[in-house]
């Protein structure tokens, strides 16, 4: 296959891949406490595409499964689950919740699968090629995300229909990604990463996501917002996105370990913007910041992890897997802690204090960026692809 047909390939590959995502995916937890949801619960649901994606890419990582294999499955199989989340997932929160899970781990192997295709194609300028790859990715979902918004509205069983359209374009991606692999190089002996990175990682993995259960309970509750407010937001987030993505990606070469604690620094933005907005329309004003915060994150914490470790599927398998321990376990705290003190303080006051809260422990663990030792590559134009 010639190599600008490859490389076509795989940009529509996560065009088509966002599509699907934007379609579905940034309602998932508004409509869980739409549904009921709440406490433990709702923390689940909220970190569950974080925890259960994450935790499954460890024991991939010891395998040596094919990349174009996994995708392929993997889509088959992740669109059977979507439309079965049409099906019957309305019926109670539980079932919601279970077959949700699921979706997260397949979600799981095609990303850990994407990722070895994204390795191999970045090595040597990793911040511009993630940069490039997340742009395309960002085109897609931004559309898929406001029509499914408006569509939806107030009537939430019209969510059903937007699940069954994501299994559609999953099916079609799965077609497309035949002939889709990667030049296999020699795994290296040695660790995956520095383990204080691991440390960091989790730590902030855990304060990030205690607001998590939180954010959808003040979009019901405190803000009254519908899925088209929902889907404002995250347009607005993935617009600014959009716009800083290429030249963040090239920052984030040239000053790695900054653009790392300043990503993090960044998403004090949302927790305080919560807690201080008299109504949505503020909200929509602070996610213009999440330009600035998606696009460090869509690169420099995976290139950093590419440039500092020696055998990287071991090394993306137990970067996931702590990071979704983390989001995990701060996730379920924070709905936990949400659903004993409401009852007490009452439902703004409970989610203000939280949230301020919140925001104080993300800038204390962002300064931790700042202490890891980076052993980053000067950038190249190499790259190792097998179209």
């Amino acid at each position: 296959m010639p190599l600008d047909r490859y490389m076509a390939k795989l940009r529509l590959y996560v065009m088509l891949q966002n599509i699907a995502n934007g379609l579905g995916q940034p309602f998932i937890s508004f409509l869980a406490a739409v549904n009921g949801a709440e406490g433990p619960l709702l923390g689940v649901v909220s970190s569950a595409n974080s925890f259960f994606w994450g935790i499954i890419q460890l024991p991939l990582s010891y395998s040596k499964a094919n990349a174009g294999r996994l995708l392929l499955i993997g889509n088959i199989v992740l669109g059977l689950f979507w439309a079965m989340l049409g099906a019957i997932g309305g019926i109670n929160p539980v079932l919601y919740t279970a077959i949700y899970i699921v979706i997260t781990l397949l979600n799981g192997v095609i990303s850990f699968a994407w990722l070895l295709v994204m390795e191999s194609l970045s090595k040597g300028s990793r911040g511009r090629t993630l940069a490039e790859y997340s742009f395309f990715g960002s085109i897609g979902g931004l559309a898929a995300t406001l029509a499914a918004g408006l569509f939806i509205g107030r009537s939430y069983a019209a969510a059903s229909y937007v699940f069954y359209i994501t299994a559609a374009i999953l099916m079609i991606n799965a077609i497309n990604v035949v002939g889709i692999s990667i030049e296999e190089r020699p795994r290296l002996p040695g660790p995956s990463a520095p383990p204080r990175f691991y440390l960091v990682t989790t730590l902030f993995a855990m304060t990030w996501s205690f607001a998590w259960p939180l954010f959808p309970l003040a979009q019901v509750y405190v803000f009254n917002m519908t899925a088209t407010n929902v889907a404002i937001i995250s347009v607005i987030a993935g617009s600014s996105t959009l716009m800083l993505q290429r030249r963040i990606g090239s920052i984030v070469d040239r000053h790695r370990r900054l653009m790392m604690f300043l990503g993090r620094l960044g998403l004090v933005t949302f927790p305080l913007a919560y807690a201080l907005s008299p109504n949505v329309y503020w909200l929509y004003v602070a996610n213009v910041m999440a330009g600035f915060t998606n696009s460090v994150s869509n690169t420099a914490y995976m290139a950093y992890l590419f440039d500092n470790a020696r055998d990287r599927n071991k090394a993306i398998g137990m970067y996931n897997a702590v990071y979704g321990g983390g989001t995990l376990l701060g996730s379920v705290m924070g709905g936990w802690v949400s659903a004993a003190i409401i009852p007490y303080l009452g439902m703004r006051k409970s989610l203000d204090l939280l949230f301020t809260a919140d925001a104080a422990a993300r800038a204390s663990v962002a300064v931790l960026y700042l202490t890891l030792n980076d052993n980053q590559l000067k950038p190249t134009a190499a790259a190792v692809i097998k179209p």
